[in-house]
């Protein structure tokens, strides 16, 4: 089997794998909704349906580990694969032929997960408030299973400590998942561009853009750290009142960064392109002279 035959079934294959958890997540939410839709046929709350609340939040999860593992399995197939040097595909992928930059993109991810956990209130760490003194048990775990809009139930809900809590809620699980991912997928590439910059011999005026991009890039790598250093030009200097704010448009700053996050990279590959090739341009006047 050829070079080609083995990326195009490695395509097919990720395609395969990544379907089935966009159709299982989907299918999950729309089940679920539709035996706990308020009404004249509202499933009653019974520890059937705890069962299923319990199914469905791990259908979330092993969703987003397949449709996560089905995309770097197309991800792999692009780099095996023909590839234009004029493509920008041709510079994304081969930023990531080094595994060194996949790992830095899971540490970015898994660090901005947790930043994004606490933000999204998937986190919850409350020091002026006592769980205990509420009347709940710690430790202790709860599951609400109805009822609300399709994909923010069932909620899990576990309580650590007196003053530490977990709320899963399926669509912040998915959201939480597609933001770091693509926070990480954007800082590794963002860190080969810096270390492929440094290696070619430029001039000052490629150094200074080279700066502005590496500022701007932590706004489209870290949108929430954009919107507290918004929200602290706008007066809200306490860190918890920050929160606050950020969190209220937390749907916003999601809507707005995704597409982002998204078309950064190519725009990043097409800053690598232009720099390799006006790289190779020198090297080729050099050795004409």
């Amino acid at each position: 089997m050829t070079n080609i035959e083995n990326s195009m079934e490695l395509r097919k294959s990720g395609l395969r794998i990544a379907f089935v958890g966009i159709i299982s997540v989907i299918l999950a939410f729309i089940i679920y909704s539709r035996l706990t839709i308020p009404g004249e046929h509202l499933v009653l709350v019974t520890p059937e349906l705890k069962t299923l609340a319990i199914g469905v939040l791990a259908i979330t999860f092993a969703s987003m580990a397949s449709i996560t593992y089905g995309i770097s399995k197309i991800f792999k197939a692009k780099q095996q694969g023909p590839m234009n040097s004029n493509s920008l595909l041709y510079y994304i992928t081969n930023a990531f032929s080094d595994n060194k930059y996949w790992k830095v993109m899971v540490i970015a991810a898994v660090a901005y997960g947790i930043f994004f956990g606490f933000l999204s209130q998937i986190f919850i760490y409350r020091i002026d408030i006592s769980f205990s003194q509420q009347g709940i048990v710690i430790p202790s775990i709860n599951i609400i299973t109805c009822c609300n809009t399709p994909g923010y139930v069932p909620m899990f809900s576990a309580y650590l400590t007196d003053h530490f809590s977990i709320l899963l809620i399926p669509i912040n699980i998915i959201l939480a998942v597609i933001v770091s991912a693509l926070v990480g997928f954007n800082a590794s590439l963002g860190l080969y561009a810096f270390n492929l910059s440094r290696k070619i011999q430029s001039t000052k005026k490629l150094s200074f853009i080279g700066s502005v991009g590496a500022a701007s890039g932590l706004f489209v790598g870290c949108p929430t750290c954009a919107g507290s250093f918004f929200s602290a030009l706008l007066g809200f200097g306490a860190v918890g009142e920050s929160i606050s704010v950020l969190a209220s448009f937390q749907t916003l700053f999601i809507a707005l960064s995704i597409p982002v996050l998204i078309i950064t990279p190519f725009l990043v590959a097409r800053s690598i392109r232009t720099n390799c090739r006006t790289c190779n341009g020198a090297v080729k006047q050099s050795n004409n002279n």
